[in-house]
């Protein structure tokens, strides 16, 4: 009996030996083998349900049939921006507290419009020099890749590819083995001196292969038949579209145009893949993660249109890209070993022959023209002077300096300037700092308007324009339409989750604190969101 309760006394202090060992943190095969977080740039959530019947069955209809999805899934802040949801998707927070506001803010020590990922300490490494001045240290939040990095003492590998500089170097957060972006110059995946010194040799190969010459050499013509195809309004389509992506690239042009095709996807597709394979993802013992961005939907959708022929084209080639990857996961690890999630970085609303169609007034914001009357009308109110620093992403900054030489208490220029923009043709409403720093919204437009407010970067006010209106870009060369659609599709697949569709609402700050959970690490320390318990339990 003795002998018994030795034993037993060395087996609990062993197994107690091993739990400290682990930081309490769960044995390794709790968790999946490898994380693939694939964000789709500005799909709106029924994509998948207009395009149903134009999918295989091996891609999108795969992860929606197979996953768990969530049909509610909606972001809090209201300026809708591509980096602001990159942030908050691997971070679990807002804007408001990860600090990514827009693509871009007004740096009022500078004087200039800052990227969210520009970091002059940096050099470029695999592309030129100015795409190369980059790193994450301007988000003021950790993500999970970067717990994750910490609790398994930086076993694990966390990369990310995007197009976009800004989407895969905030997706990849502070600790990310590398993050690769694509540089418009030389057509080849690239990286900065913040994660390597010198590209890896597969890297090169990579690059040596010049894709995007191929690509661009092509005629883009619809991979199904274009009767199918329903552009932009009700009717079917009457004639197919046809790109000759040799002509339209004019001759000494660099590889910009890539992003405006879906082979901009394929060749981001691509590139994860030889990731995945060459640093053997998955395979070294702990859990590694692989963002992987698919950011030339949103160009297509600027360029073409939201419903428009040539974007469903890019849907359907999406689908086989992704069918591709699935396939390719099954092959590399089973996907009963990864876990897949799939969002966006922002929704997108109706087109304008939508608009039309249902008869919703429409027009043209001018941020020049809207500065220039405040402008007047500040100087009546207050004397001469450039009380107007920027304009930037519906963010109005005016002159501290001057406000406060003046002994102007801000407050009070922010309120007459607030109700001043609001009476202007297409201003929804104009919300003041000293409101949202003051107050706690919990619901409605300003509480939307409070998550995407940090206090060190926003504006002095805050615009919202009516709904179908568009802004006239600052240089006065174009107009978008400004676009507060929240609403994004959100999937889970593989590992152990089964078929089983959600309509509660739930936000995509829950998106970092559910993966947190799923692979037993802690949440990132600033996440706001809730895991979800469909997912986790």
């Amino acid at each position: 009996m003795c002998v018994l309760k030795r034993v037993i006394f060395l087996m609990l202090t062993g197994l107690a030996g091993v739990l400290e060992l682990n930081g309490g943190q769960g044995r390794e095969d709790d968790r999946p083998d490898l994380v693939v977080g694939i964000v789709v740039d500005r799909m709106r959530f029924d994509y998948v349900d207009r395009m149903w019947d134009m999918f295989g069955d091996d891609g999108f209809k795969r992860l929606f049939s197979g996953g768990t999805s969530f049909t509610n899934a909606r972001y809090s802040h209201m300026v809708n921006q591509s980096a602001s949801g990159y942030a908050t998707i691997v971070t679990g927070s807002d804007p408001s507290v990860h600090g990514i506001i827009a693509d871009t803010w007004y740096d009022r020590l500078r004087n200039e419009l800052r990227n969210p990922v520009y970091d002059g300490q940096r050099a470029a490494v695999g592309g030129t020099f100015q795409n190369g001045m980059r790193s994450p240290l301007s988000m003021m939040s950790g993500t999970f890749g970067d717990e994750l990095r910490k609790a398994a003492d930086f076993r694990s590998r966390v990369y990310s590819v995007s197009l976009n500089d800004y989407a895969a170097i905030l997706a990849g957060g502070y600790s990310a083995n590398t993050s690769w972006w694509y540089d418009n110059s030389s057509g080849s995946w690239m990286t900065s001196t913040f994660y390597l010194d010198s590209l890896p040799s597969w890297v090169r190969v990579f690059n040596n292969s010049m894709l995007p010459e191929t690509y661009l050499g092509r005629v883009w013509e619809p991979a199904a038949h274009w009767q199918s195809y329903r552009p932009e309004g009700t009717e079917k389509n009457t004639s197919p579209f046809r790109h000759d992506l040799r002509r339209m690239r004019r001759r000494g042009d660099d590889y910009r145009m890539l992003r405006r095709t879906p082979y901009g996807n394929t060749f981001t597709g691509d590139f994860a893949q030889n990731l995945i394979l060459n640093e053997n993802l998955g395979k070294g013992g702990s859990t590694d993660v692989i963002m992987i961005g698919f950011a030339a939907t949103a160009e297509i959708s600027r360029y073409y249109g939201t419903f428009s022929a040539e974007l469903q084209d890019a849907y359907i080639r999406l689908d086989l890209d992704i069918a591709h990857l699935l396939r390719f996961l099954d092959d590399h690890l089973g996907m009963s070993n990864v876990l897949v999630f799939l969002t966006s970085d922002k929704g997108a609303g109706y087109p304008e022959a939508y608009r039309q169609a249902a008869r919703q007034p429409s027009g043209i914001f001018s941020p020049g023209i809207a500065m220039t009357l405040l402008r007047s009308y500040l100087n009546v109110s207050y004397g001469e002077g450039d009380w107007v620093q920027a304009y930037n992403a519906g963010m109005v900054y005016l002159n501290h300096d001057l406000i406060e030489r003046s002994n102007i208490p801000l407050a009070d220029i922010q309120e007459r300037s607030a109700r001043f923009l609001g009476q202007l043709s297409g201003v929804a409403g104009a919300v003041s700092e000293d409101v949202l720093s003051r107050n706690y919204f919990n619901s409605g437009i300003n509480a939307r308007l409070q998550s995407g407010f940090h206090r060190a970067r926003s504006g002095d006010l805050m615009i919202y324009l009516r709904q179908g209106w568009y802004e006239r870009s600052v240089s006065g060369e174009g107009i978008e339409l400004v676009d507060y659609d929240p609403h994004v599709p959100l999937v889970f697949y593989g590992w152990k989750f089964e078929q089983n569709k959600i309509k509660r609402e739930v936000s995509v700050r829950d998106i970092a604190p559910t993966v947190s959970i799923l692979l037993n690490i802690s949440r990132p320390a600033y996440s706001t969101g809730s895991p979800l318990l469909e997912v986790i339990r």
